[in-house]
Protein backbone atom coordinates (compact mmCIF):
# COMPACT_ATOMS: atom_id res chain seq x y z
CA UNK A 1 0.00 0.00 0.00
CA UNK A 2 1.73 3.29 -0.98
CA UNK A 3 1.73 6.54 1.49
CA UNK A 4 -1.47 8.45 1.43
CA UNK A 5 -3.12 10.68 3.84
CA UNK A 6 -6.88 9.82 2.20
CA UNK A 7 -8.75 7.87 5.16
CA UNK A 8 -10.67 4.27 4.57
CA UNK A 9 -8.22 3.51 1.60
CA UNK A 10 -8.07 -0.60 0.59
CA UNK A 11 -5.19 -1.73 -0.97
CA UNK A 12 -6.62 -4.42 -3.93
CA UNK A 13 -3.98 -6.46 -3.83
CA UNK A 14 -4.59 -7.28 -0.16
CA UNK A 15 -8.87 -7.80 -0.65
CA UNK A 16 -7.90 -10.15 -3.33
CA UNK A 17 -5.11 -12.33 -1.43
CA UNK A 18 -6.75 -15.67 -0.19
CA UNK A 19 -9.95 -15.22 -2.14
CA UNK A 20 -11.12 -18.28 -4.69
CA UNK A 21 -9.74 -17.77 -8.50
CA UNK A 22 -12.99 -19.60 -9.69
CA UNK A 23 -16.63 -18.54 -9.65
CA UNK A 24 -19.87 -20.97 -10.01
CA UNK A 25 -21.62 -18.76 -12.53
CA UNK A 26 -25.10 -18.52 -11.37
CA UNK A 27 -28.64 -19.18 -12.89
CA UNK A 28 -30.27 -15.45 -13.45
CA UNK A 29 -32.75 -14.15 -15.59
CA UNK A 30 -31.02 -12.38 -19.36
CA UNK A 31 -32.61 -9.20 -17.97
CA UNK A 32 -30.84 -8.57 -14.51
CA UNK A 33 -28.27 -5.91 -14.96
CA UNK A 34 -24.78 -6.28 -15.71
CA UNK A 35 -23.07 -2.63 -15.86
CA UNK A 36 -23.81 0.73 -15.14
CA UNK A 37 -22.03 3.76 -16.94
CA UNK A 38 -22.46 7.32 -16.78
CA UNK A 39 -22.67 9.58 -19.85
CA UNK A 40 -19.24 11.57 -19.92
CA UNK A 41 -21.21 14.96 -19.17
CA UNK A 42 -20.00 16.84 -22.51
CA UNK A 43 -22.92 19.01 -22.31
CA UNK A 44 -24.80 18.73 -19.27
CA UNK A 45 -24.46 16.12 -15.96
CA UNK A 46 -23.50 12.92 -16.51
CA UNK A 47 -26.57 9.70 -16.73
CA UNK A 48 -26.36 6.43 -15.57
CA UNK A 49 -27.29 4.07 -18.48
CA UNK A 50 -27.72 0.56 -16.83
CA UNK A 51 -27.04 -2.48 -19.48
CA UNK A 52 -28.34 -6.11 -19.35
CA UNK A 53 -26.83 -8.99 -19.56
CA UNK A 54 -29.21 -9.75 -22.80
CA UNK A 55 -28.37 -6.45 -24.46
CA UNK A 56 -24.52 -6.86 -23.62
CA UNK A 57 -24.55 -10.27 -25.36
CA UNK A 58 -26.55 -8.80 -28.14
CA UNK A 59 -24.09 -6.06 -28.82
CA UNK A 60 -21.06 -8.30 -28.62
CA UNK A 61 -22.83 -10.01 -31.92
CA UNK A 62 -23.61 -7.00 -33.62
CA UNK A 63 -20.17 -6.02 -33.77
CA UNK A 64 -18.38 -9.88 -34.50
CA UNK A 65 -21.14 -9.43 -37.58
CA UNK A 66 -20.69 -6.05 -38.59
CA UNK A 67 -16.65 -6.00 -38.36
CA UNK A 68 -15.74 -9.25 -39.22
CA UNK A 69 -12.20 -8.79 -40.59
CA UNK A 70 -10.90 -7.13 -37.17
CA UNK A 71 -12.99 -9.45 -34.60
CA UNK A 72 -11.85 -12.75 -35.89
CA UNK A 73 -9.89 -15.66 -33.99
CA UNK A 74 -6.09 -14.71 -34.05
CA UNK A 75 -6.81 -10.94 -34.63
CA UNK A 76 -5.09 -8.42 -32.35
CA UNK A 77 -6.75 -5.42 -31.03
CA UNK A 78 -5.40 -2.28 -28.75
CA UNK A 79 -8.42 -0.82 -27.05
CA UNK A 80 -6.80 3.07 -26.20
CA UNK A 81 -10.21 3.66 -25.23
CA UNK A 82 -10.60 3.18 -21.18
CA UNK A 83 -12.80 -0.02 -19.49
CA UNK A 84 -15.20 2.95 -18.18
CA UNK A 85 -15.88 4.14 -21.28
CA UNK A 86 -18.64 1.79 -22.04
CA UNK A 87 -16.98 -1.07 -21.25
CA UNK A 88 -14.39 -0.28 -23.93
CA UNK A 89 -16.57 0.04 -26.56
CA UNK A 90 -17.81 -3.52 -25.92
CA UNK A 91 -14.51 -5.09 -27.12
CA UNK A 92 -14.04 -6.96 -23.57
CA UNK A 93 -17.58 -9.48 -25.02
CA UNK A 94 -16.49 -9.20 -28.62
CA UNK A 95 -12.99 -10.50 -28.60
CA UNK A 96 -13.35 -13.50 -26.63
CA UNK A 97 -16.57 -14.14 -28.07
CA UNK A 98 -14.92 -14.67 -31.93
CA UNK A 99 -11.50 -15.32 -30.74
CA UNK A 100 -9.42 -12.82 -30.99
CA UNK A 101 -6.99 -11.31 -28.47
CA UNK A 102 -6.97 -7.88 -26.62
CA UNK A 103 -4.38 -6.06 -25.75
CA UNK A 104 -4.22 -3.16 -23.31
CA UNK A 105 -2.12 -0.25 -22.78
CA UNK A 106 -2.19 0.42 -19.42
CA UNK A 107 -1.56 4.71 -18.51
CA UNK A 108 1.35 4.75 -21.40
CA UNK A 109 -1.07 6.69 -24.48
CA UNK A 110 1.10 9.36 -25.61
CA UNK A 111 2.12 8.76 -29.38
CA UNK A 112 5.44 7.06 -28.51
CA UNK A 113 4.15 4.56 -26.10
CA UNK A 114 1.52 3.15 -28.51
CA UNK A 115 3.93 3.12 -31.29
CA UNK A 116 6.15 0.88 -29.43
CA UNK A 117 3.45 -1.11 -28.15
CA UNK A 118 1.36 -1.71 -31.23
CA UNK A 119 5.01 -2.84 -32.92
CA UNK A 120 6.32 -4.69 -30.19
CA UNK A 121 2.82 -7.03 -30.09
CA UNK A 122 1.97 -6.51 -34.00
CA UNK A 123 -1.50 -5.24 -32.97
CA UNK A 124 -3.30 -4.93 -36.55
CA UNK A 125 -6.73 -2.84 -35.12
CA UNK A 126 -6.74 -0.24 -32.57
CA UNK A 127 -9.79 1.79 -31.36
CA UNK A 128 -9.96 5.03 -30.00
CA UNK A 129 -10.82 8.61 -29.77
CA UNK A 130 -9.61 11.08 -32.12
CA UNK A 131 -7.42 12.97 -29.75
CA UNK A 132 -5.09 9.73 -29.33
CA UNK A 133 -4.75 9.07 -32.79
CA UNK A 134 -3.58 12.53 -33.37
CA UNK A 135 -0.46 12.08 -31.05
CA UNK A 136 -0.27 8.46 -32.81
CA UNK A 137 -0.09 9.86 -36.29
CA UNK A 138 2.86 12.69 -35.28
CA UNK A 139 4.75 9.43 -33.66
CA UNK A 140 4.24 7.38 -37.17
CA UNK A 141 5.45 10.71 -39.12
CA UNK A 142 8.62 11.58 -37.19
CA UNK A 143 9.54 7.75 -37.77
CA UNK A 144 8.65 7.30 -41.60
CA UNK A 145 6.95 4.09 -40.79
CA UNK A 146 4.38 2.09 -39.39
CA UNK A 147 4.09 -0.11 -36.30
CA UNK A 148 4.84 -4.11 -37.53
CA UNK A 149 1.34 -5.32 -38.60
CA UNK A 150 -0.76 -2.63 -37.74
CA UNK A 151 -3.37 -1.93 -40.58
CA UNK A 152 -6.70 -0.39 -39.17
CA UNK A 153 -7.79 2.02 -36.77
CA UNK A 154 -10.89 2.47 -35.64
CA UNK A 155 -12.05 6.03 -34.63
CA UNK A 156 -15.25 6.59 -32.44
CA UNK A 157 -15.96 8.91 -29.45
CA UNK A 158 -16.18 12.63 -31.41
CA UNK A 159 -15.46 12.81 -35.08
CA UNK A 160 -12.71 12.25 -36.61
CA UNK A 161 -11.14 15.46 -38.73
CA UNK A 162 -10.83 14.63 -42.41
CA UNK A 163 -6.75 15.56 -42.06
CA UNK A 164 -6.26 12.31 -39.86
CA UNK A 165 -8.20 9.80 -42.21
CA UNK A 166 -6.52 10.81 -44.98
CA UNK A 167 -3.09 10.70 -43.29
CA UNK A 168 -3.93 6.67 -41.95
CA UNK A 169 -5.71 6.26 -45.68
CA UNK A 170 -2.30 7.62 -47.09
CA UNK A 171 -0.33 5.29 -45.84
CA UNK A 172 -2.33 2.12 -46.29
CA UNK A 173 -4.06 1.97 -42.52
CA UNK A 174 -7.83 1.50 -42.87
CA UNK A 175 -10.09 3.77 -41.26
CA UNK A 176 -13.39 2.82 -39.07
CA UNK A 177 -14.83 5.63 -38.63
CA UNK A 178 -17.78 4.58 -36.15
CA UNK A 179 -20.59 6.54 -34.28
CA UNK A 180 -22.57 5.61 -30.86
CA UNK A 181 -23.33 6.88 -27.42
CA UNK A 182 -23.23 4.94 -23.56
CA UNK A 183 -27.21 5.22 -24.33
CA UNK A 184 -26.81 2.63 -27.21
CA UNK A 185 -23.90 -0.19 -25.64
CA UNK A 186 -22.43 2.06 -27.30
CA UNK A 187 -21.71 1.62 -31.21
CA UNK A 188 -24.60 2.64 -33.73
CA UNK A 189 -23.01 3.24 -36.88
CA UNK A 190 -19.33 2.15 -38.56
CA UNK A 191 -17.90 3.04 -41.71
CA UNK A 192 -16.02 0.00 -43.36
CA UNK A 193 -17.20 0.32 -47.04
CA UNK A 194 -18.88 -2.18 -48.83
CA UNK A 195 -16.97 -3.82 -51.60
CA UNK A 196 -18.56 -1.37 -54.24
CA UNK A 197 -17.42 0.99 -52.79
CA UNK A 198 -13.47 -0.68 -51.63
CA UNK A 199 -11.84 0.51 -55.39
CA UNK A 200 -13.09 4.54 -55.30
CA UNK A 201 -10.58 7.04 -55.59
CA UNK A 202 -8.59 8.33 -52.22
CA UNK A 203 -10.62 11.37 -52.05
CA UNK A 204 -14.27 9.71 -53.03
CA UNK A 205 -13.07 6.86 -50.53
CA UNK A 206 -12.27 9.37 -47.51
CA UNK A 207 -15.66 11.22 -48.59
CA UNK A 208 -17.86 8.23 -47.36
CA UNK A 209 -15.47 7.56 -44.34
CA UNK A 210 -15.78 11.05 -43.16
CA UNK A 211 -19.52 10.21 -43.03
CA UNK A 212 -20.22 8.18 -39.72
CA UNK A 213 -21.06 5.23 -41.72
CA UNK A 214 -24.19 3.07 -42.04
CA UNK A 215 -26.42 1.38 -38.96
CA UNK A 216 -24.65 -2.06 -37.26
CA UNK A 217 -27.49 -4.98 -37.42
CA UNK A 218 -30.19 -4.58 -34.90
CA UNK A 219 -30.12 -0.45 -35.00
CA UNK A 220 -32.54 1.66 -36.33
CA UNK A 221 -32.32 5.11 -37.30
CA UNK A 222 -34.47 8.14 -38.33
CA UNK A 223 -34.28 12.05 -38.41
CA UNK A 224 -36.95 14.39 -37.92
CA UNK A 225 -37.76 18.13 -37.75
CA UNK A 226 -38.29 20.38 -35.01
CA UNK A 227 -41.99 19.11 -35.12
CA UNK A 228 -41.22 15.69 -34.99
CA UNK A 229 -42.32 15.38 -38.53
CA UNK A 230 -39.89 12.44 -40.19
CA UNK A 231 -37.57 13.81 -42.90
CA UNK A 232 -36.75 11.91 -45.69
CA UNK A 233 -32.96 9.61 -46.03
CA UNK A 234 -32.09 12.12 -49.26
CA UNK A 235 -27.96 13.02 -47.85
CA UNK A 236 -29.53 16.80 -47.60
CA UNK A 237 -32.54 16.89 -45.16
CA UNK A 238 -31.14 17.53 -42.51
CA UNK A 239 -32.71 16.84 -38.79
CA UNK A 240 -32.89 16.02 -35.14
CA UNK A 241 -31.30 12.20 -35.20
CA UNK A 242 -33.75 9.58 -33.55
CA UNK A 243 -32.51 6.10 -32.30
CA UNK A 244 -34.07 2.84 -31.54
CA UNK A 245 -33.04 -1.13 -30.90
CA UNK A 246 -32.06 -3.94 -28.74
CA UNK A 247 -29.13 -2.78 -26.73
CA UNK A 248 -30.98 1.23 -27.26
CA UNK A 249 -31.21 2.64 -23.40
CA UNK A 250 -35.12 2.17 -22.29
CA UNK A 251 -34.48 5.35 -19.55
CA UNK A 252 -31.55 6.72 -17.71
CA UNK A 253 -30.87 5.27 -13.98
CA UNK A 254 -32.79 6.15 -10.95
CA UNK A 255 -33.60 9.48 -13.43
CA UNK A 256 -36.94 9.69 -14.62
CA UNK A 257 -36.73 13.42 -14.99
CA UNK A 258 -34.03 12.90 -17.31
CA UNK A 259 -35.72 10.27 -19.00
CA UNK A 260 -39.38 11.77 -20.03
CA UNK A 261 -37.87 14.45 -22.86
CA UNK A 262 -35.52 12.09 -24.80
CA UNK A 263 -37.71 9.71 -25.57
CA UNK A 264 -40.50 10.37 -28.57
CA UNK A 265 -44.07 8.83 -28.48
CA UNK A 266 -43.01 5.76 -30.47
CA UNK A 267 -40.13 5.09 -28.08
CA UNK A 268 -37.56 6.51 -30.49
CA UNK A 269 -34.59 7.83 -28.50
CA UNK A 270 -33.24 11.04 -29.16
CA UNK A 271 -29.50 10.97 -29.57
CA UNK A 272 -29.45 14.80 -29.30
CA UNK A 273 -27.30 15.41 -32.64
CA UNK A 274 -28.10 16.60 -35.41
CA UNK A 275 -27.83 14.89 -39.00
CA UNK A 276 -28.42 13.99 -42.08
CA UNK A 277 -28.88 10.22 -43.38
CA UNK A 278 -28.31 9.12 -47.34
CA UNK A 279 -30.56 6.84 -49.89
CA UNK A 280 -27.44 3.86 -49.07
CA UNK A 281 -28.08 4.66 -45.18
CA UNK A 282 -24.84 6.66 -44.87
CA UNK A 283 -25.11 8.71 -41.74
CA UNK A 284 -23.86 12.23 -41.53
CA UNK A 285 -23.18 13.87 -38.02
CA UNK A 286 -23.41 17.76 -38.83
CA UNK A 287 -22.94 18.79 -35.22
CA UNK A 288 -24.50 17.82 -31.34
CA UNK A 289 -27.86 20.29 -31.21
CA UNK A 290 -26.23 22.08 -28.28
CA UNK A 291 -22.92 22.47 -29.78
CA UNK A 292 -24.94 24.61 -33.19
CA UNK A 293 -24.52 28.06 -33.56
CA UNK A 294 -27.13 30.34 -34.01
CA UNK A 295 -25.57 33.65 -35.35
CA UNK A 296 -28.29 36.33 -36.70
CA UNK A 297 -31.00 33.80 -37.30
CA UNK A 298 -28.50 31.08 -39.22
CA UNK A 299 -27.09 28.17 -38.16
CA UNK A 300 -23.21 27.66 -37.91
CA UNK A 301 -21.89 23.90 -37.57
CA UNK A 302 -18.84 23.84 -35.23
CA UNK A 303 -17.84 20.54 -37.14
CA UNK A 304 -17.37 21.87 -40.47
CA UNK A 305 -15.18 24.69 -38.69
CA UNK A 306 -12.96 22.47 -37.15
CA UNK A 307 -12.79 19.94 -40.24
CA UNK A 308 -11.50 22.75 -42.19
CA UNK A 309 -9.13 24.20 -39.27
CA UNK A 310 -7.46 20.60 -38.83
CA UNK A 311 -6.27 20.62 -42.04
CA UNK A 312 -3.65 23.57 -41.31
CA UNK A 313 -0.43 21.93 -41.00
CA UNK A 314 0.22 23.71 -38.32
CA UNK A 315 -2.59 23.24 -36.18
CA UNK A 316 -2.29 19.86 -33.70
CA UNK A 317 -5.76 20.59 -32.37
CA UNK A 318 -8.79 22.87 -32.29
CA UNK A 319 -12.38 23.30 -30.96
CA UNK A 320 -15.21 25.93 -31.78
CA UNK A 321 -17.52 27.27 -29.31
CA UNK A 322 -20.72 29.53 -29.71
CA UNK A 323 -20.03 32.80 -27.52
CA UNK A 324 -22.63 35.41 -26.78
CA UNK A 325 -22.86 38.53 -29.13
CA UNK A 326 -25.04 41.60 -28.68
CA UNK A 327 -25.44 41.88 -32.34
CA UNK A 328 -25.76 39.31 -33.82
CA UNK A 329 -27.17 36.07 -30.33
CA UNK A 330 -24.20 34.05 -30.44
CA UNK A 331 -20.68 33.73 -32.62
CA UNK A 332 -18.11 31.19 -33.03
CA UNK A 333 -15.09 31.10 -31.36
CA UNK A 334 -12.16 29.52 -32.73
CA UNK A 335 -9.76 27.47 -30.18
CA UNK A 336 -6.26 26.01 -31.57
CA UNK A 337 -3.49 24.42 -30.33
CA UNK A 338 -0.48 24.89 -32.38
CA UNK A 339 2.11 21.70 -33.11
CA UNK A 340 4.98 22.27 -31.04
CA UNK A 341 7.49 23.04 -34.07
CA UNK A 342 4.40 25.46 -35.84
CA UNK A 343 2.86 28.88 -35.16
CA UNK A 344 -0.24 29.30 -37.65
CA UNK A 345 -1.40 32.80 -38.12
CA UNK A 346 -5.11 34.17 -37.56
CA UNK A 347 -5.08 35.36 -40.89
CA UNK A 348 -4.13 31.97 -42.28
CA UNK A 349 -6.61 30.45 -40.37
CA UNK A 350 -9.44 32.50 -41.22
CA UNK A 351 -8.22 32.54 -44.87
CA UNK A 352 -8.99 28.91 -45.00
CA UNK A 353 -11.72 29.71 -43.58
CA UNK A 354 -13.41 31.71 -46.27
CA UNK A 355 -11.85 30.00 -48.99
CA UNK A 356 -14.27 27.11 -48.20
CA UNK A 357 -17.30 28.98 -46.25
CA UNK A 358 -19.41 32.09 -46.43
CA UNK A 359 -17.41 34.93 -44.86
CA UNK A 360 -20.01 35.11 -41.74
CA UNK A 361 -19.58 31.78 -40.82
CA UNK A 362 -15.98 32.82 -40.43
CA UNK A 363 -15.19 33.20 -36.26
CA UNK A 364 -14.41 36.99 -35.22
CA UNK A 365 -11.76 35.78 -32.67
CA UNK A 366 -9.44 33.03 -32.90
CA UNK A 367 -7.52 32.03 -28.73
CA UNK A 368 -3.95 30.32 -29.28
CA UNK A 369 -4.27 27.59 -26.32
CA UNK A 370 -1.39 25.40 -24.76
CA UNK A 371 -4.18 22.53 -24.96
CA UNK A 372 -8.05 21.25 -24.72
CA UNK A 373 -9.89 20.25 -21.98
CA UNK A 374 -10.38 16.77 -21.89
CA UNK A 375 -13.53 13.91 -20.52
CA UNK A 376 -11.95 10.83 -18.84
CA UNK A 377 -13.15 9.60 -22.05
CA UNK A 378 -10.70 11.56 -24.08
CA UNK A 379 -13.15 14.11 -25.50
CA UNK A 380 -12.60 17.78 -25.81
CA UNK A 381 -15.19 19.17 -23.33
CA UNK A 382 -16.77 21.95 -24.71
CA UNK A 383 -18.71 22.28 -21.55
CA UNK A 384 -15.27 23.41 -19.89
CA UNK A 385 -14.33 25.56 -22.58
CA UNK A 386 -17.89 27.37 -22.31
CA UNK A 387 -17.23 27.86 -18.45
CA UNK A 388 -13.89 29.14 -19.08
CA UNK A 389 -14.89 31.66 -21.86
CA UNK A 390 -17.59 32.75 -19.54
CA UNK A 391 -15.12 33.33 -16.15
CA UNK A 392 -12.65 35.37 -18.29
CA UNK A 393 -9.69 32.33 -18.50
CA UNK A 394 -9.92 31.82 -22.35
Amino acid sequence: MPQTSMEDVLCYEELLEGQPQDIDWPDFDENEAAGLCYTSGTTGNPKGTLFSHRSTVLHAFMLCVTIPKVLQEGGRILPVVPLFHVNAWGLPYAAPLSGASLIFPGGALDGKSLFDLLDREKVYSAWGVPTVWLGLMNEITQRGSLPDGFGDVVIGGSAAPRALIEAFETKGVNVCHAWGMTEMSPVGTQCNLPPDMADLPLEKRIDRKQSQGRGVFGVDMKIVDDAGNRLPHDGKSQGHLYVRGNTITSGYFEDPEASKPVFDQDGWFCTGDIAKIDPQGFLQITDRSKDLIKSGGEWISSLDLENIVMSHPGVANCAVIAVPDSKWDERPLLIVVPREDAQPQEDELRGLLVDKLAKWQVPDEIVFVDQLPLTATGKVSKLTLRKQRAEGSL
